[in-house]
């Protein structure tokens, strides 16, 4: 697929529907998870792959829904201690409940959102509801790669949204688990965090398998093996690898990095946990530049 550099124009129309029939008739891991909320921006071949996943592990679109919910809290937290400007890489596809959404709520008409996605169909999408919505003056969308970060931090600046001089929000939520340990994520994570100043913020979350049952475990790698069969793999990573993540930030305590729906805090709101938290299949944190 073609990258669309710099902040997004909508596609052509043409282009739109060539990249579309390209794409469709394969299991898109962010149309998957689109399914999975309850979205619109997916197509049969991604609901059928996402119907086999949850026939294999039923609390699929339970943990999706928890793993939105992390987002709102830690945006929601982020804003209390005077974030106004965030990115969230590897946005995907905007459902209820996005950045934009929580920042308008609880501090409406300061925060501008960059939302970036490697996959030109889905920042073309992005921008159209930002457009429609008429977002486009504070909200933006960028087409670039994670691991292509320095051109990618040049496309978020040329936004015009992102004041490097001023603490931003860093979202990288459930995104890295498809980035897997051969592409070496580590140097382009940490990039992100040297660009930004002191009293900026980290949010991440990302699946485990740690602390699970076996047979919790077990259904979870076969959901996971089964992503090989989608446009990016899916891979777990225990919490001492995603502890790496952070740097040397300092990661807010409590509640530490604990699954998605215990994560919470005085700023966030409370929030119910569940009985077993581990069905939410993934752990989150946020963190802190001292």
């Amino acid at each position: 697929m073609p990258r669309l550099d710099g902040p997004v124009q909508a596609l052509a129309r043409g282009d739109a529907e060539r990249l579309l029939a390209e794409s469709a008739n394969k299991p898109h891991e962010g149309r998957v998870y689109d399914y999975y909320l309850g979205g619109t921006s997916n197509y049969a071949a991604d609901r059928l792959f996402a119907q086999r996943q949850i026939a294999t592990l039923p609390d699929l679109p339970w943990a999706a829904r928890q793993n939105r919910g992390f987002v709102g809290r830690a945006v929601r937290h982020l804003i209390a201690r005077g974030i106004r400007q965030f990115i969230d890489l590897g946005s995907g596809f905007l459902v209820d409940g996005t950045v934009h959404q929580v920042a308008e709520r609880y501090a409406p008409g300061e925060c501008r959102v960059v939302y970036v996605d490697h996959d030109p169909l889905v920042s073309d999408r992005t921008y159209r509801l930002l457009q429609q919505s008429g977002q486009l003056e504070r909200n933006r969308s960028v087409n670039g790669d994670l691991l292509r970060h320095e051109e990618l931090w040049e496309a978020v600046l040329g936004s015009r949204l992102i004041n490097p001089r001023r603490p931003v929000g860093l979202l990288m939520t459930a995104v890295l688990h498809f980035v897997p340990d051969e592409a070496n994520p580590h140097p382009s994570v940490a990039f992100f965090r040297d660009q930004v100043i002191a009293g900026s913020g980290l949010a991440i979350s990302h699946v485990t398998t740690d602390g699970m049952s076996a047979q919790a475990r077990a259904k979870l790698e076969a959901v996971a093996k089964d992503y090989d069969q989608t446009t990016s793999r899916m891979i777990t990573r225990h919490r001492d690898e995603l502890l790496a993540f952070f740097g040397d930030w300092s990661l807010v305590q409590p509640p530490g990095l604990v699954w998605t729906p215990e994560w919470t805090t005085p700023e966030s709101g409370a929030v119910v946990v569940p009985e077993d938290p581990s069905r939410a299949q993934g752990v989150a944190g946020l963190a802190w530049k001292p």
